[in-house]
């Protein structure tokens, strides 16, 4: 009795905690500080929507850049890169900002529908005050913004002066202390969200040691078994889109075979990486709820088996209607996975795919012509 008290008052103090909005990320205070920054310069009493901020921090940050380049550096590197690649350079520029703001922005509106989610939806059928302290914990580690700012600015800085170096081996000239200071900045907010995939990531593979209620005949055919398996999915197809658009961007300024072991490494592997944690965690959580089910009904039939009463009738057909039901359960599947799920996982794969062979198009033309 005091065990469920303690889970109960556990419950209900996590979602007040989150209706409350005391958990917030980096990402949430930025945005917030930029939305009243917005309408104290222009006096619009209405906040921005999520879409309009990131196009004004893409204007702004592509305008101060170029203001930047103007003043401090010598220009010839960038007139060079936009007459080599006409329009397209000045789109590849113009996109790469914007992927790396809105990706940011994106992932953080995951995370709190994941908040809302937990709280609307889950809360109420985990069975341990374990599982809430797990859940807390993990609260607590994305709502870290020391953490989030050290890994927004050390990851700001390293890929930036990489991506500097990238361009300048590209073009064949150092592109300038400003442009340097411009991919910075724009490479923080891609480590913005780089931190929040990788929190994502950690409650996908801590959800495994979660003790939630299914429903113990068929566990895989839960509601909130469905409902997790599309929620945590998610992401993956939020990675595939961010992996896609970039091998786009990589494509049209000509940096694809520089870059062809990143979009590897850092946007295919987090996909697979993400389905197996998600498909692993939720069928362990299947699993031990089946087999909690299994147990059940043995110990059932050992305590019919105990009486040795095996000449009455009544108590041979309770253990073959008990044999029976162990069965059943035993059968049934013992994950989440289905067609649509398998179906959802090669789509995300095949957008960066579509995404590379869009960009070398006039090869994979070539190859084709070539093949008698």
């Amino acid at each position: 009795m005091i065990r469920d008290t303690a889970l109960i008052e556990k419950r209900e103090e996590l979602k007040r905690r989150l209706t409350a909005g005391e958990y917030k990320t980096l990402v949430d205070v930025f945005l917030e500080w930029f939305d009243k920054l917005f309408q104290k310069i222009t006096r619009q009493p209405k906040p921005l929507s999520i879409w309009a901020i990131t196009i004004i921090l893409t204007a702004a940050i592509n305008l101060i850049g170029f203001i930047a380049v103007n003043v401090i550096d010598d220009t010839v590197f960038v007139l060079e890169f936009l007459r080599s690649n006409e329009i397209l350079g000045l789109l590849t520029v113009i996109l790469a900002s914007f992927l790396a703001i809105a990706s940011a922005i994106v992932i953080n509106q995951y995370v709190n529908r994941i908040f809302t989610f937990w709280s609307e939806n889950v809360f109420d059928l985990i069975e341990s005050v374990e599982s809430l302290m797990r859940f807390e914990d993990w609260l607590q580690r994305v709502s870290n913004r020391k953490l989030h700012l050290f890994v927004t600015i050390a990851g700001g800085i390293i890929a930036g002066v990489g991506m500097s170096f990238l361009i300048s081996e590209r073009v064949g000239v150092f592109i300038g202390y400003a442009t340097t200071f411009t991919n910075i900045a724009v490479s923080m907010f891609s480590a913005a969200f780089v931190h929040l995939l990788f929190m994502v990531v950690f409650l996908s593979a801590s959800l495994q040691h979660y003790d939630i209620k299914l429903f113990g005949t068929d566990p895989s055919s839960s509601k909130i078994v469905y409902r997790l398996s599309n929620e945590l999915s998610f992401v993956s197809f939020l990675v595939a889109i961010y992996a896609a658009v970039l091998t786009l961007i990589a494509a049209w300024g000509d940096f694809l075979p520089s870059f062809g072991v990143f979009v590897i490494l850092f946007l295919w592997l987090p996909i697979i990486a993400l389905f197996t944690l998600n498909q692993t965690s939720l069928s362990r959580i299947i699993r031990r709820v089946k087999w909690k089910t299994l147990n059940e009904v043995q110990v059932k039939v050992e305590k019919l088996q105990t009486a040795k009463n095996f000449g009455n009738l009544e108590t041979m057909d309770a253990i073959r209607r008990l044999m029976d039901y162990h069965d059943r359960v035993k059968a049934t599947r013992d994950s989440a996975l289905d067609f649509r799920t398998y179906l959802s996982f090669f789509n995300s794969l095949l957008l960066p795919l579509l995404a590379f062979i869009l960009g070398n198009l006039d090869l994979v033309l070539k190859l084709f012509a070539s093949t008698p």
